[in-house]
């Protein structure tokens, strides 16, 4: 990695034109109520445990509701194949697995809050390669433990997450390195999973949403 020496704003940083992303964090900061997201999802079980499709949907930004056919990315989710015939699936089959998804989807929001936070920072990044991998213990999702204990504190199926991220440049230094340590904190994503946010689940019948 190196400093640019050249202004920002003289040219494009990583795919950004980095004068209009200048007007844009000004308008951001101006007005925050602009640019607040709800994003959010639906999956329909396909009739087969494990077996989910998975599609987002429209989003709302500032207030307004976008909604475009190509924005309805469909995920099919399942199991490992080997973990299907282990329990006893008939015609255990390969399928994505939502975890792993999960997982795959910190690494990208990790790799945009760092290339974001480094173009803004003037600093050049050749390569960058985020690796995230955690232990998961499934005896609370097979019924085997309680998902509470006698206290009613949720049974952690988890371990830390481990997360490992290789960066080069030229005049890579242990400066450079804690920034992009701390620019992991940016990332959305790593906000949803490493800090604590209610999800109360409300459930109701299929029939009753017709009424």
């Amino acid at each position: 990695m190196s400093t640019n020496t050249q202004p920002q704003a003289k040219r494009p940083v990583h795919g950004i034109d980095m004068a209009a992303h200048e007007e844009f964090l000004t308008y951001a900061e101006e007005n925050p109520e602009a640019v607040q997201f709800v994003l959010s999802a639906v999956g329909t079980d396909e009739g087969r445990v494990l077996h989910t499709r998975s599609q987002t949907q429209s989003y709302m930004l500032g207030g307004q509701e976008f909604d475009r056919v190509a924005r309805g990315y469909t995920q099919h989710f399942g199991g490992h194949k080997e973990v299907e015939e282990a329990v006893g699936f008939v015609d255990p089959t390969d399928r994505e697995e939502a975890i792993e998804v999960a997982l795959a989807s910190l690494t990208a929001c990790i790799n945009g809050a760092i290339s974001l936070s480094s173009a803004q920072a003037g600093v050049d990044i050749d390569e960058l390669e985020t690796t995230v991998s955690v232990d998961f213990d499934p005896s609370v999702f097979l019924g085997l433990e309680a998902p509470r204990d006698a206290d009613g504190t949720p049974t952690n199926m988890y371990g830390d997450l481990r997360i490992d991220i290789q960066v080069s440049g030229e005049d890579l230094g242990d400066d450079i390195v804690d920034r992009v340590g701390e620019w992991v904190t940016r990332s959305p994503v790593y906000n949803l999973m490493a800090l604590g946010h209610e999800g109360s689940p409300q459930v109701s019948r299929m029939s009753d949403r017709a009424r």
